[in-house]
């Protein structure tokens, strides 16, 4: 996705001081710990979900299911390309 481990964790950091994450041991990572979101991260997503919800609705109202379809079909196809030009020894994003 173009983002470094290091802006990651300052992200995540910073939600955990705000107490919407918290840090949890890996079992399977002794260094690496599991990021959970706590009772107020789940109230924060819930709340951005309940306004999303109805915005994505209205803005998809008038596309027909032929429309969405087409659209998904597209954006499919242009992050394959990308993604294969990417990986091609000598490519990369302009």
């Amino acid at each position: 996705m173009g983002v470094h481990r290091q802006g990651v964790q300052r992200i995540v950091n910073e939600l955990e001081k705000e107490g919407i994450v918290a840090f949890q041991p890996n079992p399977h990572h002794k260094r690496a710990h599991l990021v959970v979101l706590t009772s107020k991260g789940q109230a924060l997503f819930e709340a951005a979900i309940a306004l999303q919800v109805p915005w994505v609705n209205d803005l998809s109202k008038d596309l027909s299911l032929t429309d969405i379809a087409t659209a998904q079909q597209v954006i499919s196809q242009m992050t394959k390309h990308i993604e294969d030009t990417s990986n091609a020894p000598g490519e990369g994003s302009p």
